[in-house]
């Protein structure tokens, strides 16, 4: 099959929510860098979704594509683990992975034993791998633990992996570090373009204070997307998947900020029998025991936070969020066959402006 020139702006989310097959992570890959998609994306979880195999898996089965951790909760792995782990990478398959660092999901993380970092925790972790591919000997003693006469004997060779920033939202302090420290920012899903391009505008600011060039740091972010769908395979995967995000701890509040939603209409959601208890809404039930209260969700969120609609409409919206500021999008909720037809339109639009 052909494969098309690739689209520096749209990379691909593998393998949402919960999965039972893994392994087709390889083939949607190769489809992906086939249609022109410049990345692909996993979100870890501890059951089917570790992110060294399948980052090893994919770049092995494919010739380009960027490879996204998004993202490694710091507290699952030391600086030292992490730092190994994006230097074999490298090593072996080339410049080709994008490595997403979180401070974690509160209320998952931690009943495995996990570390909860603080935000200056989170820095200094970033500060060492850093160090570490650099050749440098880590001597710390802070709020990750303490590290001592900490190097890699044999640093690598190959560039080391762009360090970017994961978090849905990010505050002050979170702006500040990404301009400071970080190649790149990823923010989450159901931004409207309005609340996107308000992001945007604060991280590149924050690069002037700090004497950085704007666009060495690299925006991306997830973006729902249900092209050409029936209202029930949207509602599957638009809706249902809504509500697993709007149980993550804090983001509906991030949301309603952001995006100057209507409070009444999430604290209905959030009140939904299904949505009470500590466990995150697709942990404790399927998508499809979801789409119930998905139907709750407003359809002026689904159509200005996500892109659905015709391939040329949904094409349009996602040049909408180039135009507001980011600089890879990562396309969420359809399979690579389902977004080929976005991605022609898309790519048609690019070479008429």
């Amino acid at each position: 099959m052909e494969e098309l020139s690739p689209l520096d702006e749209l990379g691909v989310y593998l393998l949402g929510g919960r999965i039972k097959d893994p392994a087709r992570a390889m083939d949607e890959a190769v489809e992906a860098e086939r249609i022109g998609l410049t990345s692909a994306w996993i979100a870890e979880r501890f059951d089917m979704k570790e992110l060294g195999v399948h980052a090893g898996a994919i770049a092995a089965r494919t010739e380009t594509i960027k490879f996204g951790m998004g993202s490694v909760a710091i507290g699952t792995r030391t600086p030292a683990v992490t730092a190994a782990m994006g230097a074999t990478f490298q090593q072996i398959f080339g410049d080709r992975l994008l490595l997403g660092l979180a401070r974690g999901l509160w209320g998952i993380n931690e009943k495995g034993g996990m570390l909860r970092p603080t935000m200056r925790g989170f820095g200094d972790y970033a500060q060492i791998l850093l160090d570490l591919w650099a050749g440098k000997t880590v001597n710390y003693e802070g709020d990750l633990g303490k590290f001592s006469n900490l190097r890699m004997p044999d640093p690598p060779t190959a560039p080391r992996p762009p360090i970017i920033f994961s978090s849905w939202v990010p505050g002050p302090m979170g702006i500040d570090l990404s301009a400071r420290l970080f190649d790149g920012v990823f923010i989450g899903c159901e931004l409207t373009v309005e609340a996107t391009a308000e992001i945007c505008k604060k991280l590149r600011e924050a690069c002037e204070r700090h004497d950085r060039d704007p666009a060495s740091l690299k925006i991306y972010n997830t973006m729902l997307c249900a092209p050409e769908m029936t209202p029930e395979e949207e509602h599957l995967v638009m809706n249902a998947r809504m509500i697993t995000h709007f149980s993550f701890p804090g983001v509906s509040e991030q949301l309603l900020k952001a995006n100057g939603w209507d409070r009444s209409a999430m604290e209905a959601i959030m009140s939904h029998p299904k949505m009470q208890g500590d466990a995150i809404a697709d942990q404790a039930f399927t998508r499809q025991e979801l789409v119930d209260i998905g139907h709750m969700i407003p359809r002026e969120w689904v159509e200005t936070g996500c892109v659905v609609g015709s391939a040329e409409h949904c094409a349009k919206r996602l040049h909408d969020y180039v135009d507001a500021g980011l600089d890879h999008l990562v396309l969420h909720g359809a399979s690579p066959a389902q977004l080929a037809s976005t991605t022609a339109a898309f790519r048609a639009q690019k070479a008429a402006r």
